[in-house]
């Protein structure tokens, strides 16, 4: 379980500070995927940051505690911290391609861990990705956006972490991959006792797949609801991003 209580992150620059978060308060629990929707620019990615001390501490003040397992992680020394994201916490970035250092090929992240071959091939091949040696000697410019995804994603999953973050994990992928990002981690969670929390302003991951959503709009965070649940809510933010969705999309924001 991770209980989490931001009372702020505040920008700090040199014309002065600028709040971006505001009294975020929620719990997760082991077995479920939760996931935050917001348009861009919302805060989505510092609040997902923010939750595992990523934040540059030079650029951003956190002020409250997100307790995981009975640790606190924002009171956490930077050495610590590190070596709990190591055993516990994984986190996908946007951009994969860029998450990888460019000078070292793809099988470099693989062989630092005592990771089971035939599970590496399993995942391959779940993922359509083909054999591991072939992308272990490429670098990581050389693959495409999506399958640095998945590669981030497979990478993330060997590691078998508590919880596990995505940051808008359909980047640059197409929907017969998003169908399996989606049932892998809905097994993946089951399987291991784990905690998902996804950001992304894509609708249609979420659907049929999350277990509890909620809505980021300046730097407010809704409450966590069941997806059915999500789209009965009063507030007037939601009801604003559901209606742009069905323009942008021109379909129902969920099949009933």
């Amino acid at each position: 379980m991770i209980r989490i209580n931001i009372k702020s992150v505040t920008l700090i620059v040199i014309t002065g500070k600028r709040i971006l978060l505001k009294d975020v308060t929620f719990t997760m629990k082991e077995h479920n995927i939760y996931t935050i929707l917001g348009k861009n620019g919302e805060g989505k990615s510092t609040l997902l940051k923010s939750v595992t001390g990523f934040l540059d501490e030079n650029t951003f003040s956190t002020t409250g505690t997100v307790v995981f397992n009975g640790v606190d992680l924002l009171s956490l020394s930077q050495k610590a911290l590190v070596e709990l994201r190591k055993s516990k916490i994984q986190y996908v970035f946007q951009d994969p391609v860029n998450s990888f250092d460019p000078l070292k090929k793809l099988g470099y992240y693989f062989k630092l861990y005592d990771f089971d071959k035939e599970e590496i091939k399993r995942e391959f091949n779940h993922f359509n990705l083909g054999e591991p040696e072939k992308i272990f000697a490429l670098y990581p410019y050389e693959v495409s956006g999506g399958m640095a995804q998945r590669i981030a994603v497979i990478l993330a999953l060997l590691k078998k972490p508590k919880l596990l973050l995505l940051d808008e994990p359909t980047s640059g992928i197409d929907n017969e991959t998003i169908y399996l990002v989606k049932e892998r981690l809905k097994k993946f969670v089951l399987q291991n006792d784990s905690i998902a929390l996804i950001i992304t302003q894509d609708l249609s991951f979420a659907e049929n797949f999350t277990d509890f959503i909620a809505y980021l709009e300046d730097g407010n965070l809704s409450e966590f609801v069941t997806y059915n649940q999500f789209f009965i809510e009063e507030a007037e933010p939601i009801k604003k991003f559901l209606h742009a969705y069905k323009q942008l999309t021109n379909e129902p924001a969920i099949s009933r």
